[in-house]
């Protein structure tokens, strides 16, 4: 089920400080505000690492949000296009590999934008259309310490949550450390979610150490084994491998070219 979110120009919202937001159930029961997480990424295909993220996520903020919507972006600002699957087959394959998983859902507002796929746009986007809904944005912890490299990065707390999955080794320490270095202001607190530390940012924000599963596949490599006539089989959703054999002359014309790294 891909959301129906309308333009990006909405103003900010988000719990004051050390307040926990209102929740629903993962089953979806409602509450007064609805948590959403959201995964972004490529999904250059979308693979089993991405999936088992989205549903290990959606269980572990079960307390604070309905599910996770998996967005994939359209124009990466820090990539480049080259090899790069046109983004209705990207997003087709999101779709088809999460029917079966009715609290994930793929939010294609990104296809709908000009320019490149800022996150900042795309939580502005939320805020318009979904005013009430406290959002969870995961990212790993190497992309959480590259925050003031993205456009209005260091702004981000005023419009959403983090939730930092440790990768490459990186401690609950090396979290906290980051989140003081990004922001001298920010101060631990309580966790809502896990035994994990949680920080206080500025704008509102909290970034919530979870140590998730985090499956190391990489979709680079799956791009490589499938020009090679190899298989991907338990690498890639049976959904999307079919979608990718229907379109086989498109995937072969992209991917030959120069690839991407992830």
């Amino acid at each position: 089920m891909t959301a129906n979110l309308g333009s990006q120009e909405a103003a900010a919202s988000s719990a004051p400080d050390g307040e926990a937001p209102d929740v629903a159930a993962l089953d979806g029961t409602p509450g007064p505000r609805k948590g959403r997480a959201i995964l972004g990424g490529s999904f250059n295909p979308p693979h089993v690492g991405h999936l088992r993220l989205a549903i290990e996520a959606a269980e572990a903020l079960a307390a604070l949000v309905s599910g996770v919507d998996l967005v994939p972006c359209a124009v990466p600002p820090h990539k480049t296009m080259t090899g790069m699957l046109p983004f209705d087959l990207r997003a087709r394959m999101v779709e088809a590999s999460i029917t079966d998983l009715p609290f994930l859902r793929c939010n294609r507002l990104e296809g709908q934008r000009q320019g490149p796929s800022y996150t900042w746009d795309t939580l502005l986007a939320y805020h318009k259309a979904e005013p009430q809904t406290e959002l969870y944005f995961i990212l790993g912890s190497p992309d959480f310490a590259l925050l003031p490299t993205w456009h209005r990065g260091l702004e981000l707390p005023g419009l959403c949550h983090f939730v930092v999955v440790p990768r490459d080794g990186q401690t609950a320490r090396d979290v906290i450390v980051t989140a003081q270095r990004l922001w001298p202001e920010a101060r631990e607190r309580a966790p809502l979610v896990g035994d994990g530390p949680c920080m206080a940012l500025p704008g509102g924000g909290l970034a919530h150490f979870l140590p998730l599963p985090w499956l190391d596949v990489s979709a680079s490599r799956l791009r490589s084994l499938w020009l090679a006539g190899r298989r991907v089989d338990f690498l890639l959703p049976r959904a999307a491998f079919e979608i990718l054999k229907q379109s086989e002359k498109t995937v072969q014309a992209h991917w030959r070219q120069t690839e991407p790294t992830c």
